[in-house]
């Protein structure tokens, strides 16, 4: 009895599985005897057939042939984005680049044929549609990105900053267009459209391209930093009411019509900044985490976002504008922003954006740039784009007292385009007011100047690099990089063990990196602030001071050893690779990484690189040794919970300097430290019950851990050191 209850559900689902093939048996006969069976016996042949029409069939369907087309963008996007990042650029260059060449200009060239097939003029509509509604969440989150409260800060200088950035420019671009306006004007647009028009395109600044170039090179809270951000969502408020001041007259057919979509427009404005700005803070301040903030809070602020985005398009100031809008008054509460962001903006970046570019890509044919006057037209309008937004935005920097490496690091940074230049280029194509000769000449403006920003700030940084040094002096300069906060923790305890007072001796630099330059402004700022919220507490009560260094950067080694250089490091600390931990859910991670490498082999797990999904399996300890100007730690985390009271130190004399920097390390410290031989690690003795910290020459750990992985079994947390050059004596 007791064995049938033990087994019933199976039984039960035994049963259940019968009768509905039962009932599935019984209708097929039922048709066969009212004469609706289907074909009686076919042939494998027959069948196939059969079903191959029925793959066809769908595959063919106005669904089936969209997500082709989506499934082809994303990995060619994916693929080009990831090779940009490879050289240094914003992966959106590589999106824009992807676009053109899945367009008439490259694959419609080459390969028509497979062009025609996989891009027919009838199926466009959809992806543009798509990719509308995409950038109207988007742009609600670059609204959301752009603080406020920051611009306040330098309100007066971003002001100045931003609007000689945009007036610059736009002056100079639409008095030109005058001489381009007879032969390249749009079919719809008239004299003054197109000036404007072609203006407003030449003064606009990417603020999330200007975000992520100042988040790779580390400088999100210094003063160039805060003000090239206030000053990019300054001039992005500004350009954004340009531009619907722009449409306004493009669409209205008359001033006095004109002067209609403008005033309506103000009072939308009114009401966003003074109805629902208002009321939304107080949802900003008590559903503020996902915990209480339920389906309601996320629901109302969508809808507040479609009905901004309708507003603004039924007055014919494009959707576009209101769903900026709609961001920027959203509750400045930084954990509902990042709460929002976070639903929205991956899905927004990762598949809506692609499609938009590649829809862009398909509108611009560089075949039509046929002759060397379209050339030298083209490199005449991006020198004027590049002279009037440098210059402007250069001019007005050294006007409001900042020096000239500042002020050129601002006219550089402004001069990005981007993403927010090809939205504005969409809509003068759209409305026939940019012909397609010109869109294309304006798309190679837009690549040129954001593809020179990143190399331009980088001979920025070389020639000034040594003003960023830091002066060198008695105290001893650490600069710890860790992944978790944990392993942070683990290397300042390390600190407090070596140096008994570390606000005397030592310069202390916290470096945390994020991953992928596609990070948005909120998320890197959560990451940031997350992450070293442990270090500074934990320093606060120790009574030193450590500096935050975080960075976005899509190479982790190039950037520590560029941070390892600008800050004059002694000693390097980075945490072990994943090979080295004994956790639980690193080894996990670990058994299962090997089984998916074993079964599906090297060519696919590289494959996936192009989704960043390698990063966390990749050791990269060799090339932190390559580092000649500092000594490097390498941390193997046991959970140091204090500083040890016990340390030993493996001598190793045939490792040249490392004698003299483990003297220097330990010089000042209180523990109690006891020096042992190499022969230590071929006893079979656990160390770990005899001392909290052990030091370890690298090239000896190395030797030992090949002919013995299960040494890491035995030891307590270590610091594996490879000397450097420099150290002080």
């Amino acid at each position: 009895m007791s064995k049938w209850r033990h087994h019933k559900d199976i039984v039960y689902y035994i049963l259940m599985l019968l009768v509905g093939i039962g009932v599935v048996l019984f209708l097929w006969r039922y048709s066969d005897a009212k004469g609706g069976s289907m074909a009686v016996n076919p042939t494998i042949g027959e069948a196939f057939g059969t079903f191959t029409d029925i793959v066809g069939h769908h595959a063919g369907s106005s669904l089936g042939f969209l997500l082709l087309q989506v499934i082809v963008i994303l990995v060619f996007a994916r693929l080009v984005a990831w090779l940009f990042t490879k050289i240094g650029q914003p992966s959106v260059i590589g999106e824009i680049l992807a676009g053109i060449v899945l367009g008439p200009s490259v694959l419609g060239w080459l390969a028509p044929d497979m062009f025609e097939t996989l891009f027919p003029a009838e199926s466009l509509h959809n992806i543009s549609l798509l990719s509308q509604f995409g950038l109207i969440f988007f742009m609600f989150v670059i609204g959301m990105e752009l603080d406020l409260a920051e611009i306040k800060k330098q309100l007066r200088k971003s002001f100045v900053i931003a609007h000689s950035g945009i007036v610059v420019p736009f002056s100079i671009g639409a008095l030109v267009s005058l001489l381009l306006y007879e032969e390249y004007g749009g079919s719809e647009g008239t004299v003054l459209t197109f000036a404007l028009f072609v203006g407003i395109s030449l003064s606009v600044t990417a603020f999330p391209v200007l975000a992520r170039i100042i988040q790779e090179q580390g400088k999100m809270k210094s003063h160039l930093g805060i003000l090239s951000m206030s000053s990019a969502a300054n001039g992005d408020i500004t350009a954004w009411c340009l531009l619907a001041v722009i449409m306004a007259i493009a669409q209205a057919g008359s001033a006095m019509s004109a002067l209609f979509t403008v005033f309506f427009a103000a009072v939308y404005m009114l009401v966003m900044f003074f109805v629902i700005r208002p009321s939304f803070a107080v949802v900003g301040e008590a559903y503020n985490t996902k915990e209480v903030a339920g389906k309601g809070v996320v629901a109302l602020a969508f809808v507040v976002l479609l009905v901004s985005a309708y507003v603004t398009e039924i007055l014919g100031l494009h959707a576009l504008f209101g769903a900026f809008i709609a961001g920027v008054v959203m509750p400045n509460n930084l954990n509902f922003r990042h709460m929002m962001t976070e639903k929205i903006e991956d899905v927004s970046l990762s598949v809506f954006l692609p499609l938009f570019f590649v829809s862009s890509g398909l509108s611009t044919e560089i075949g039509l740039l046929n002759t060397a006057t379209h050339w030298w037209i083209t490199a005449g309008i991006t020198l004027v784009a590049i002279v009037g937004k440098v210059g402007g935005t250069y001019a007005a920097c050294r006007v409001v007292g900042e020096n000239v490496r500042d002020s050129l690091y601002m006219g550089v940074l402004m001069n990005t385009r981007g993403l927010m230049e090809l939205v504005i280029l969409s809509m003068g194509l759209q409305l026939g007011i940019l012909s397609p000769v010109v869109y294309a000449m304006l798309v190679i403006m837009t690549l040129v100047t954001t593809f020179m920003t990143t190399p331009a700030v980088n001979l920025l940084n070389l020639i000034w690099q040594k003003s960023d040094s830091r002066i060198l002096s008695n105290r001893f300069h650490i600069l710890f990089s860790f992944g978790r906060s944990q392993t942070g923790l683990t290397m300042l305890r390390i600190v407090e063990s070596l140096f008994e007072n570390p606000k005397e001796s030592v310069d202390l630099v916290g470096m945390h990196l994020t991953v992928g330059s596609d990070t948005g402004k909120s998320d890197a700022e959560m990451f940031r602030s997350k992450n070293f919220e442990p270090i500074q507490r934990h320093s606060e009560r120790a009574g030193y001071e450590v500096e935050e260094y975080y960075e976005v950067t899509d190479h982790p080694i190039r950037s520590i050893i560029k941070a390892a250089h600008l800050k004059a490091t002694d000693l390097l600390l980075v945490g072990a690779s994943l090979n080295l931990s004994t956790k639980p859910e690193d080894r996990a991670i670990k058994e299962k990484h090997r089984r998916f490498k074993s079964r599906f082999g090297t060519g696919l797990t590289q494959t996936l690189r192009i989704f960043n999904l390698q990063n966390l399996f990749e050791d990269r300890t060799e090339q932190f040794m390559n580092i000649r100007n500092a000594a490097v730690g390498v941390v193997v985390d046991r959970g140091l919970s204090r500083p040890a009271h016990r340390i030993a130190i493996v001598s190793d004399h045939n490792v040249e300097g490392y004698d003299e920097l483990v003297e220097t390390l330990t010089a000042g410290s209180q523990a109690d430290i006891s020096y042992l031989a190499s022969t230590v690690f071929t006893e079979g003795r656990s160390l770990k019950s005899d001392y909290d910290l052990l030091i370890v020459p690298y090239p000896l750990w190395r030797m030992i851990y090949q002919h013995n992985p299960a040494v890491i079994e035995v030891i307590p947390t270590s610091l594996l050191l490879q000397t450097g050059n420099s150290q002080k004596k």
